[in-house]
């Protein structure tokens, strides 16, 4: 080995251009004028060879989730929890009576219809083997194209979520800490 074999080390390539699809736990990114750090990452496998991902983002004054799955391209949605009986005060009894979501709701006075029903799992990366089976129903507003989303885990345990569509662009200084 000579003297300048020591300069040249095996240069692997390294990533520059990080994406929401390569996020992790730790990561910091900009979003609507403010820097956002990945508190936790979720793991969704919804059958059929179909699989999202969720990141849960903190700005230190205010919490999102960024849901992406992958299509033909990345399809990205902000959700923010909202309380399941501010849209119908019986819909737990409804939903568990039934094994089934009303086809629509309303919420803030706004109707939503019923897009989607999947049943999937969902664990956080990095625990072992720990997935819990969900059962989610999407619902879509006509004018605004805002979205609800309702999650059952287990008989009668239920997040609710407000969110929209968003483009991938809008989210951007994407780095690892």
């Amino acid at each position: 080995m000579g003297i300048f074999d020591f300069f040249k080390k095996d240069k692997k390539e390294s990533v520059v251009d990080f994406t929401v699809n390569t996020l992790k736990k730790g990561y910091i990114l900009d979003y609507f004028l403010k820097t956002w750090e990945v508190k936790s990452v979720y793991l969704y496998d919804w059958g059929n060879n179909s699989f999202a991902r969720e990141y849960f983002l903190d700005s230190g004054d205010e919490t999102l989730y960024l849901y992406v799955e992958e299509d033909d391209e990345s399809i990205c949605s902000i959700w923010e929890k909202i309380d399941i009986l501010d849209i119908q005060p019986n819909l737990i009894e409804v939903i568990t009576s039934t094994d089934e979501a009303p086809k629509t709701i309303n919420y803030n006075t706004v109707d939503f219809i019923r897009i989607d029903a999947s049943m999937g799992h969902c664990n956080e990366e990095g625990a072992d083997d720990e997935y819990e089976e969900l059962v989610s129903w999407t619902y879509q507003n006509r004018e605004t194209k805002e979205l609800i989303s309702i999650n059952r885990v287990g008989e009668e345990e239920f997040e609710v979520s407000q969110g929209n569509y968003v483009k991938e662009f809008e989210f951007s200084n994407i780095l690892p800490r």
